[in-house]
């Protein structure tokens, strides 16, 4: 089950899932709750609410598609959810210092060290925004979106929660909730 959310205004967004479609029309408020990841704080159906279709809303969803495809803006000391703009990485980000080793030292060019605050550890930051876009896209379909990414990359489960913590870490993901995908 895939959905998206549609701005409709004053800050409600329509909720449409491609399969099983809903009887009536669902529209959520979102807002930023604790910890800063996104949640639904208002609910409204359009139509004759029914047991059936209450069921047939999928709240958790609803949250990971927010955090996948809105993001937070603090304008005038309030915090509302926009439609988040996701640049796409053109390249990786270009690194003056940062070469290749040699093994042969009558080779080896000096180099200087970088101050502490440039330098690079691991992966760089176009790879994690790159996790954290793929992440997000499983987490709108799957329960399990840290394993499909796994699978997808051929990398043990533990590799793809590493990812995973460090693009929150870098800020490309929301934060988590134990035990909630998204």
């Amino acid at each position: 089950m895939r959905g998206r959310l549609f701005p409709v205004a004053d800050g409600w967004y329509e909720w449409r899932q491609d399969e099983p479609s809903l009887a009536g029309t669902v529209l959520v408020r979102v807002a930023v709750g604790a910890g800063g990841r996104l949640v639904l704080t208002g609910l409204r159906i359009d139509g004759t609410p029914s047991a059936e279709l209450l069921r047939a809303i999928p709240v958790g969803r609803i949250e990971a598609a927010a955090n996948a495809q809105l993001a937070a803006d603090e304008v005038a000391g309030s915090t509302t959810a926009v439609v988040r703009v996701r640049e796409a990485p053109v390249g990786p980000p270009p690194a003056a210092d940062i070469g290749w080793e040699m093994v042969e030292p009558a080779l080896a060019v000096v180099r200087t060290a970088a101050p502490e605050s440039v330098r690079l550890r691991g992966r760089p930051d176009v790879f994690y925004r790159r996790v954290a876009d793929v992440y997000l896209e499983y987490a709108q379909e799957s329960p399990r979106p840290a394993c499909d990414l796994a699978d997808q990359h051929g990398v043990p489960v533990s590799t793809a929660h590493r990812w995973v913590k460090e693009a929150r870490r870098r800020g490309f993901l929301p934060p988590g909730r134990p035990g909630k995908s998204g």
